[in-house]
């Protein structure tokens, strides 16, 4: 793929997010080339809010803007169904005394021009009782089985059930913590102010529930943080990063996150995440970039280093190849080595198959 072609996707989504008002075009465009990039990333809709704001002379030809305009039609839709499936499971869950919280997903979606246009596979949440239990994973996991769907309970960090257009993650843990006792300090974290929570900070006329600021911050940065050492980071990860804090900038305590980073050993990892994504708001230049940024910004443009999904012991043996593969990763943006991580995740599987935070 060529650099004019990065370049020009960088305009454009800055265009579809309102973070650039106009661009010079290119002598020539290769589409099909934008397309793929586009949906590589999962922004095809964002950018197609970018295309919209470019001269029509200079916009793909009509059979391919009409695939453009098709697919963010098909997403405003698929939107729309999963509103529909999440208020409807809110207030079921609601209605026996359980509060849910949206990690991730719309809580990120209303911070960009048109919430419809970000992507949203399938929608993760959490559970905390409304009259004070402590833990009602397992019992909202009931009530949709009681309810006709079926649970999936075969990872121990989450449950996954379908709902009528829509996959839930109901999560038990909110981090992969699993061996790890600096993520293990974390995820204690994050649910200790989930339950204290008093979840009145709500979506419009639904029982959906925002998480404090402060937890949606730290989950998104491990949540890239993890997808970046296993799988490879997208460009809609680092976006949402910058339309996050662009919305909720006066909300974050600053200084607070800044400790947590270096707490929880993001710190090499976070920094260049956040540059990066200053690098694709035009406020950083490429040679401005430091050595390791650089190599991260190398393999956001890579393709995913995505693996078949596999159970038991094949998938331990995939997660540890995964790792493998990572060693320059975690040699760069991680206080630890490949080596230990390994380790980690063995002592995970050999002596905490049934983990519990207490």
């Amino acid at each position: 793929m060529t650099t004019e072609i990065q370049e020009f996707f960088s305009h454009l989504l800055r265009l579809g997010i309102g973070a650039e008002s106009e661009i010079t075009m290119p002598d020539s465009i290769d589409w099909p080339a934008m397309y793929a990039l586009a949906e590589q990333h999962s922004l095809l809709s964002v950018v197609m809010d970018g295309i919209d704001k470019i001269p029509s002379c200079n916009r793909p030809q009509k059979k391919d803007i009409l695939q453009w305009i098709g697919i963010t039609i098909q997403q405003e839709s698929h939107c729309s169904v999963q509103q529909k499936a999440e208020a409807e499971m809110a207030l079921l869950f609601h209605s026996k005394g359980i509060r849910t919280y949206v990690l991730k997903g719309a809580v990120v979606s209303e911070c960009y021009p048109k919430p419809e246009h970000r992507t949203s596979v399938d929608m993760d949440c959490f559970l905390t009782s409304e009259s004070g239990d402590v833990d009602v994973w397992e019992k909202g996991n009931f009530l949709m089985e009681e309810n006709g769907f079926n649970v999936i309970r075969d990872f121990y960090k989450n449950s996954t059930f379908y709902l009528p257009g829509l996959t839930v993650e109901n999560h038990r843990f909110l981090t992969p913590w699993r061996g790890n006792k600096t993520l293990k300090k974390l995820e204690m974290l994050l649910q200790s102010s989930l339950r204290a929570d008093n979840g009145e900070d709500r979506f419009d006329g639904t029982w959906l529930c925002r998480p404090p600021v402060m937890v949606s911050a730290l989950f998104l940065i491990e949540h890239a943080y993890s997808h970046f050492l296993h799988e490879g980071l997208t460009w809609r990860l680092v976006l949402d990063w910058v339309m996050f804090t662009r919305e909720h900038r006066d909300e974050i305590d600053w200084r607070e996150l800044d400790a947590r980073v270096d707490e929880f050993g993001f710190r090499k990892f976070y920094d260049a995440y956040a540059r990066l994504g200053q690098f694709l708001l035009g406020s950083i230049s490429e040679e401005a970039l430091s050595k390791n940024e650089k190599r991260m910004l190398d393999d956001i443009w890579a393709p995913l280093d995505l693996h078949e999904s596999v159970k038991g012991w094949k998938g331990k043996l995939a997660l540890a190849g995964n790792t493998w593969r990572a060693r320059w990763k975690y040699n760069c943006f991680t206080d630890m080595s490949w080596v230990k991580a390994l380790w980690i995740q063995a002592q995970g599987v050999l002596f905490e198959k049934e983990p519990r935070l207490s």
